[in-house]
């Protein structure tokens, strides 16, 4: 089945420009055949649930309020149709609560209709980002739409290679390493670069904001009081919910301060099975220790059966030939594995051969 990529600005457009005569109306609505919009009661109106951004509040929910006091709801409220035949807003939710707090009992909506919950997911997401600026959001907020914008990606068929790129740049990009140090391979795979053109900003923004959004939202609190550093945080993620809990009450408990490096060896221990609240508070107070590794062992001679051999080489090719080309081939190898960490020998076959395809 072939993928259908919905633009969603050309369908709020399309509905908007609906002529007023072909939008069906019920009990509670009234058409403004000036502007074609459909004035719903607000009684009618629900919130979209679990609504991503948050509602305005003190200053700036007073200002919207007087502003709609005098000039009334200048925008119309995105809507679409429910089964109980309420209506859930998309966009306009600041406006509705503003408008009824000064008593208004109608606001005027624009219909959208035929849309799935995933459409209607990613209208609130793009209408609400254009109109705040998502960069002037809270971090954890931010995080949480690229993540919801990857989930309905992967929901609504978007190529899984694309979608487990992300996945496992997540790993290097946590590592300091920078959007140009990436390989071909990632630039022709990654949707963090597709992601981070459609809000602005680098893919490695996208990566590391990903990872922020499974943090526990007491660590998410404090990234977005600065408390915590972004990156700090990135390597707090790694850790397990009840890890990260431990450290939320360490930090709490003694007033630490945390920084990359403290973080980076908090995820260590976390990988070796060491992190608790003693070993934390060791962290903290600078009295890690990097566990010693014992050398490895050498690795066991390797011999190539000569009918395997004798697929890629004549049998008059030097034996210093074959062995140099296998070290090397060795080499590229590892490379390509690392950049597909976390995939298996056949799922790496499978994308070297697709971008081959696409280069010939």
């Amino acid at each position: 089945m072939a993928e259908v990529k919905r633009d969603y600005a050309k369908m709020m457009n399309m509905f908007q420009s609906t002529a007023p005569e072909t939008q069906t109306t019920t009990s509670g609505e009234h058409i403004d055949r000036e502007n074609g919009c459909v004035e719903l009661s607000i009684s009618m109106l629900e919130h979209f649930p679990q609504h991503p951004f948050e509602l305005y509040t003190g200053e700036r929910f007073e200002d919207l309020k007087e502003s709609i006091r005098e000039h009334g709801v200048l925008t119309p409220v995105l809507v679409r149709k429910l089964d109980n035949d309420n209506y859930q807003i998309l966009s306009g939710h600041n406006r509705c609560e503003c408008a009824k707090a000064v008593g208004f009992k109608t606001v005027p909506c624009v219909v959208l209709s035929n849309l799935t919950d995933d459409d209607a997911l990613m209208i609130v997401l793009d209408s609400n980002t254009k109109q705040r600026g998502i960069t002037e959001m809270k971090i954890s907020e931010q995080a949480h739409i690229y993540a919801l914008d990857v989930a309905v990606n992967k929901r609504q068929g978007k190529r899984s290679d694309l979608i487990k790129s992300i996945e496992k740049n997540l790993e290097i990009l946590s590592n300091d390493a920078v959007s140009e140090t990436l390989s071909q391979f990632d630039t022709k795979l990654d949707t963090t670069q597709e992601i981070g053109d459609k809000y602005g900003i680098s893919r490695a923004t996208v990566a590391r904001l990903l990872r922020i959004d499974t943090l526990i939202y007491e660590l998410k609190t404090r990234i977005d009081d600065g408390e915590i550093a972004v990156n700090a945080g990135v390597e707090l993620s790694y850790l397990t919910q009840s890890e990260q809990e431990i450290i939320d009450e360490v930090i709490c408990e003694f007033n630490y301060k945390l920084d990359i490096n403290k973080s980076k060896q908090l995820r260590e221990l976390s990988k070796s099975g060491k992190l608790n609240k003693v070993t934390a508070v060791d962290v903290f107070e600078g009295r890690y220790k990097k566990p010693k590794t014992n050398s490895k062992p050498s690795v066991k001679a390797v011999t190539l059966k000569p009918k395997f051999l004798s697929k890629y080489y004549a049998a008059d090719v030097p034996q210093n030939v074959i062995e140099e080309e296998i070290e090397t081939s060795i080499d590229v190898w590892q490379k390509i594995k690392d950049k597909f960490n976390g995939l298996s020998v056949e799922e790496i076959k499978e994308q070297v051969e697709n971008l081959l395809e696409e280069n010939i």
